[in-house]
This record gives C-alpha cells, sequence and structure tokens, in this order.
C-alpha cells in the first residue's frame, strides 16, 4: 500500500487523499476500525504528528470519528464533507434562474451580478489574512452593532473627500448592501406603504420590497438618471413614502445619475417629504467621480449605501449604510435584534484591504479593464443585431433588447442549453412584465460562447 511521495504535495495531505479514496470505494467501510496514530506512523514511515495530523483532516472533513479513548473509525456516513468551494449554484438576482437551469453546465453567466474572480482584489484579502494571522485581534463578545470603529472612520473620511460631511454615528455596517436594503425597508417602511422604484431596476430591492407588503410604483430610467417628470406625476397621484435610487452605473442600465436630475429628485423630496434611498455600489468602478444624492442633501432625507463587493470580493459581505441622525438609531436596533452584530472578523479584513498601498491600483486597473470590455462587448453586441438602450463608457452592465421571434422563455432555454446564463429584463421590472430587454454583464460577455449564441438566434429567425 506504500506509494512514493510526491514532492510537490505535503505527506499528510497525500496520505489523506489516499485515506480517502479507500473510504470513497468501500475497501474501508463505515464504522472499521483505523490503525492508532502510532501504527499509522509506523506504517507509512511518517512522524506522529503527520499521522495525528492525517487523521484531524479526516475527521474535519466527516470522513472520520475520533471516539474518546477506542480510537479513530471511519464514519458512519460514507458521503464526505466537500472542502472546496459550494458547488451549488451561486447566490445573486438570478438564483432561482441558476436553479432552474439544473444539470446544464454554464459556461458564460452572461447576465452574472459579479465580476470575475480574477478581477477581484484577492491578492490584498490574502494578504489581510496573513496580516491578521500573524497580529489577531482579541475582543470579547459579539462587537459593536455600528460595526468595527476602525473600518467605519475609515468610510467617514472617504465620504468626507467626496463632500458628505458624515459622523461616525451615522455609519452602520451591515453584511453587504443587502442588509443594509433590508434594514432600511424593515424599519422605515410599513406594508401599505407606496414606495417608488426605478424601472428597471434592482431585483433584490424590489423582492424586499414585495415582502414588506408596499406598494410599487415604476419610474423609467432615462440616459441621465430617473425621469423626474414621471416622478413628479407620480408624487402628485399617490402618497409615496420613499424612492429607491442607484445613482453610479446603475443596475441594469449602466448610467449614472448627472446633477441636474439629482437636484431635482431633492427638490421634489423636500416638496413631498419623501425619504430617498440611495444605492451607490458602482461608485468605486466610476473613473469619473459622481455628485451623489447623499453628498447635496448632506444625509438629511437621503439613507446611502454602499458596499465593497465590487472592488475587493463579494464573499466578504461587508456593507454600510449612512443615515439621517434620526434614523439611524432605529436601523441600528433592527441590527442588533436580527444579527446582534456584523462580523467583525470580515470588517478588520476589509480594513485591512482598504488601506494597502497598492489597492488604488487595483481599482485603477479594473476600471480600465471594465472600461475595454465595455467599448469590445459593446461593439461585439452592436454587430449581432442587439440594441443597447444605453451606451456606458464604464462600470458591468448594458441593458440590450435581443431581436427574435422566440419568446423570452424559450431565448432563455435555448441559452441555457448552450451553456449561455442570460438575465431577462421582467426580474428587474417592479411590475414584472416580460420585456424583450436583457441585463448584460460586460465582465463575462467577451468570450465566443455568448457569440455563437446570438449567431444561433438570429440563423433561426432567418430561417423563419
Amino acid at each position: 500500500m506504500k506509494r512514493a511521495p510526491t514532492p510537490a504535495r505535503p505527506l499528510r495531505l497525500q496520505l489523506a487523499d489516499e485515506l480517502r479514496q479507500l473510504i470513497a470505494s468501500g475497501e474501508l467501510a463505515p464504522g472499521m476500525a483505523l490503525p492508532s496514530v502510532r501504527r499509522l506512523a509506523r506504517d507509512r514511515s511518517v512522524s506522529a504528528f503527520t499521522a495525528a495530523e492525517v487523521y484531524n483532516l479526516l475527521t474535519a472533513a466527516g470522513l472520520v470519528e475520533a471516539r474518546r479513548g477506542s480510537g479513530y473509525f471511519v464514519a458512519g456516513s460514507p458521503a464526505p464533507t466537500p472542502l472546496g468551494p459550494s458547488p451549488g449554484a451561486t447566490a445573486d438576482a438570478l438564483w432561482e434562474r441558476r436553479l432552474e437551469a439544473g444539470a446544464q453546465p454554464i459556461l458564460v453567466d452572461a447576465g452574472g451580478g459579479w465580476l470575475p474572480e480574477a478581477w477581484q482584489f484577492g491578492s490584498g484579502v490574502r494578504s489581510a489574512m496573513r496580516s491578521l494571522a500573524r497580529h489577531p485581534a482579541h475582543s470579547e463578545g459579539y462587537g459593536s452593532p455600528l460595526g468595527l470603529l476602525g473600518l467605519r472612520s475609515h468610510f467617514a473620511t472617504q465620504l468626507r473627500s467626496r463632500g458628505l460631511a458624515v459622523s461616525i454615528d451615522q455609519i452602520v455596517l451591515t453584511q453587504g448592501a443587502s442588509q443594509a436594503l433590508d434594514l432600511v425597508v424593515r424599519a422605515l417602511l410599513e406594508p401599505g406603504d407606496v414606495v417608488a422604484v426605478e424601472d428597471p431596476g434592482y431585483p433584490p430591492t424590489l423582492e424586499l420590497l414585495r415582502a414588506r407588503g408596499v406598494q410599487l410604483i415604476g419610474i423609467p430610467r432615462l440616459v441621465n438618471g430617473p425621469d423626474t417628470e414621471a416622478l413628479g406625476r407620480a408624487l402628485q397621484q399617490h402618497p409615496i413614502r420613499a424612492f429607491f435610487t442607484n445613482t453610479t452605473l446603475q443596475n441594469p442600465t449602466g448610467t449614472s445619475t448627472e446633477v441636474p436630475v439629482a437636484r431635482r429628485v431633492l427638490e421634489l423630496a423636500e416638496q413631498y417629504g419623501l425619504l430617498i434611498v440611495e444605492d451607490d455600489i458602482f461608485a468605486e468602478l466610476s473613473p469619473v467621480p459622481v455628485l451623489t444624492l447623499a453628498t447635496l442633501d448632506q444625509c438629511r432625507r437621503v439613507v446611502y449605501i454602499s458596499s465593497i463587493s465590487k472592488t475587493i470580493s463579494p464573499t466578504l459581505r461587508v456593507g454600510y449604510l449612512v443615515a439621517p441622525p434620526e434614523a439611524a438609531p432605529r436601523l441600528v436596533r433592527l441590527k442588533t435584534l436580527s444579527a446582534l452584530a456584523s462580523s467583525e472578523l470580515s470588517e478588520r479584513l476589509v480594513l485591512d484591504a482598504l488601506t494597502q498601498p497598492h489597492y488604488r491600483r487595483h481599482l485603477e486597473s479594473l476600471r480600465r479593464r471594465l472600461a475595454a470590455s465595455q467599448q469590445s462587448v459593446q461593439e461585439a453586441l452592436l454587430a449581432r443585431g442587439v440594441d443597447l438602450a444605453f451606451r456606458p463608457a464604464a462600470g458591468m452592465f448594458l441593458w440590450g433588447r435581443l431581436r427574435s421571434r422566440e419568446s423570452v422563455g424559450k431565448l432563455w432555454r435555448t441559452a441555457a442549453e448552450a451553456g449561455v446564463l442570460l438575465a431577462p429584463g421582467e426580474l428587474f421590472r417592479p411590475d414584472g412584465r416580460a420585456t424583450p430587454y436583457w441585463r448584460f454583464n460586460v465582465a463575462h460577455c467577451d468570450g465566443g460562447e455568448l457569440g455563437r449564441f446570438l449567431d444561433g438566434v438570429a440563423a433561426r429567425d432567418a430561417q423563419a
């Protein structure tokens, strides 16, 4: 049974893999006793420390049981615990659609809502993890409901540099922007309230509002931001409580709100007593800073939301909100009731990553990469007959109409069968109505699979 060790792989991992294979094949059956640590070390010519590490690895994976006073045994369930990333469908606005795709291999996630792993700040996260391991922070309890003071201070300084004079006590750290939106919806809105949202807009926000039982009024998204004339008419006709808007490089259109539009939105908010919830998670992806509603308003009527998911990594789940002084305590209270506190470990990693010297270089590289992808993907889509509603020069998204006689549902299924996952526009509509428009993520569309699928669509239409 002895095998020559592979120099590139530590002995403990080689031995663990060998035993894992024997368990998976049934040669080592559930309940079977395993050699003692000393015997395993002697039989495999390794140290007792290495043999103990092998059993530790297999025990952590759920393959081996350690029984006090009796030794090690093959676990009762032969199913191993996965050690790598979860193979399940990645969670975002298209999560249910990914489940619908079933066993079909996804070659290109053309409508996804995140950046490829290679585009994220992986080196910064790894450096932060090493730093935290060398200098662990000791804290008792769950931490402050507001979040890590150092990270809140960093965000406050960042916002002040953009003209938003905010107090640290107005900043609440959250588990991503999603938790921030959830807190706002549950703390500041009541079932039956009327709320204005952008059309098209961000699907999780729409779902949160529907779950809260509020009535949605769609406000068209134009090239320069929300349609303020439509917003004004809606405010005249309905007792609208709040308006949810995505200012910079909006999801899914890629447009940014221009200053005259932002000022008009604030004028309407003042006139009608409107709460504004500004989702600005793409701010750092813009080569040119966009003047936010929060800055113009100084967070008197605006709740400002952002996160690091698009600039560092979505897996750390760190975001924040800035609330008007009178609203902040209610949001903190609800966060405490639902989650006690956010993850201080993740917040320390993010603070370290944000303050690394090469973080700014990463941002500049990411902006250039997205700008190049915008240009190349737009050209490729236009060449294949896709009508683009807008032509953004930066950011992740495009909003395009597919020219096809086929229904949206059939197009989506045909694409999934070809390994192309698309984001149908109905997911982004407040009323959920079908539309020929689709969201495209340029970071995932600069390849051949999407082009071949679109060529197939054109060919089928030509034959029809």
